[in-house]
């Protein structure tokens, strides 16, 4: 084939590949200013090709990252070739971590001239070995969840077991119905009332561990918040919290599994505790209203607290699996998520809302049941 009239010339050629490649590649001098760089590059970064060809490499990266920058170039100089990660500072301060291949050139009698470098976006990579990780994490946990609740099965019993007989021991004695005695029956039924939650969070713990699917039932709100609240009831009291929560019974209704609905209110109501430890005031109200979803009719729960609100910058996040603000030791990160989780299995939504130093409020929304809203 023979083309006239046209002058291909090879560098032109090469200019385009550079400009197509789709990793962004780029070249610097010996004092570490940038004299070449690709369209991939200015797309990535948020520069123009002018702007990158008035800057030094070292404002490309981020900070935390800077002496090792300064280690690699001064490596690459003297071996000729360098690879690892590293992480970009985009125009707009975004972080981006990138996988590099870095090559030295020379002139002829070998004096370092520039640098060839390919960097590759690697986020989606991150974000698939974070994913797997996190994987691995909760089938771990769902293992250690399996244990834990054989374990408790047997000492719950013995609890039980020994409840009962300290009730029919007191019918035996018939002693005179008084304030002490009135006060040692209240304290057996709240151990009875806790024996059945127990129980009834170590089978959703095997539930959960065998990834069964609970069975669904119509659920009156007012009373899985009381159970929540009843079984949150030792921290708020350690921190001091003054619980509000007026809502009727008979009135709201979901169809649901109401031992993860319960989780849902357990994991809100203990955040908001501990969100108000150690302040002036420590307030948690709890209220149920009717609200919708696109067009879905609901009832939304909110958990409101007076404590110190979370930051613009990290609501976005705290949903996120491990994603935790509470001191190591003390959180796993999972509630939330879990709870998204939970309350989006039953086609609800969890939404917040927060002030700085004035609070924070958790809305989670449940479709109502049918023929039960009003």
């Amino acid at each position: 084939m023979r083309i006239d009239h046209v002058e291909i010339h090879e560098a032109d050629i090469f200019e385009v590949l550079l400009d197509s490649f789709p990793d962004m590649i780029h070249s610097v001098d010996d004092d570490g200013n940038i004299i070449y760089t690709n369209k991939t590059a200015e797309a990535l970064l948020g520069y123009t090709c002018e702007e990158l060809l008035k800057i030094n490499i070292r404002q490309l990266y981020a900070d935390s990252v800077l002496k090792d920058v300064d280690t690699g170039f001064s490596s690459l100089k003297k071996d000729g070739g360098w690879s690892g990660e590293s992480l970009l500072k985009a125009k707009d301060g975004t972080i981006i971590p990138v996988e590099i291949r870095s090559f030295s050139i020379y002139d002829d009698d070998g004096n370092f001239v520039r640098t060839f470098t390919i960097l590759r976006d690697i986020r989606q990579l991150k974000k698939l070995q974070e994913e797997l990780v996190h994987s691995g994490r909760l089938a771990a946990i769902g293992e250690l969840a399996s244990g834990v609740a054989h374990d408790i099965n047997n000492p719950l019993t013995v609890i039980v077991l020994s409840n009962e007989i300290v009730l029919r021991e007191l019918e035996r004695m018939k002693v005179p119905d008084c304030k002490e005695l009135q006060h040692v029956k209240l304290q057996s039924a709240n151990v009875q009332k806790a024996s059945k939650s127990i129980e009834k969070l170590a089978s959703h713990l095997r539930n959960f561990s065998r990834g069964m699917v609970e069975s669904r039932e119509t659920v009156d709100l007012a009373c899985t918040i009381e159970d929540a609240l009843f079984l949150t009831n030792s921290k708020i009291q350690k921190n001091g919290v003054e619980v509000v929560c007026n809502i009727e019974k008979g009135k709201y209704f979901v169809e649901c599994s109401p031992n993860q609905i319960e989780q849902v209110f357990v994991n809100m109501a203990s955040n908001a505790s501990d969100a108000m430890a150690g302040l002036p005031e420590r307030k948690l109200k709890v209220s149920v209203s009717t609200d919708k979803l696109e067009y879905l009719d609901c009832w939304r729960c909110d958990f409101t607290d007076t404590g110190s609100g979370i930051s613009p910058e990290i609501i976005e996040d705290i949903f996120q699996s491990f994603f935790t603000t509470k001191e190591k030791g003390k959180g796993t990160g999972l509630g939330l998520s879990i709870s998204r989780g939970i309350v989006s299995e039953h086609k609800g939504e969890i939404k917040v809302t927060s002030e700085m130093g004035k609070g924070t409020t958790f809305s989670i929304y449940l479709p109502c049941a049918v023929n039960q809203s009003e």
